[in-house]
């Protein structure tokens, strides 16, 4: 069952990933329209770029590596975590 899962995961990330980059788009181009020099800018302007930033993101990051983004890394020794030794008292 794992690898029917996985033979899905790619492209299901990968259109995820598209989906969320579209959706940043629509975000900004509200941003662009709602575009005054003489507006004070509001809470809500912030919210949406930081939605539409978070989207751009994390969609480009989908779309690029697919289920790659989260494969495991082999760490150097040097910057795994070790165990002190205790010391007697």
């Amino acid at each position: 069952m794992e690898s029917q899962n996985r033979k899905w995961a790619d492209p299901a990330l990968r259109l995820a990933g598209v989906l969320l980059m579209g959706a940043a788009l629509l975000v900004g181009r509200r941003l662009f329209g709602a575009a005054d020099a003489r507006a004070r800018a509001e809470p809500l302007s912030y919210l949406l770029a930081l939605v539409g930033m978070a989207c751009a993101s994390t969609g480009a990051a989908l779309a690029v590596w697919g289920h790659h983004l989260f494969d495991r890394v082999e760490l150097s020794e040097r910057w795994t975590v070790h165990q002190a030794p205790r010391r007697r008292r």
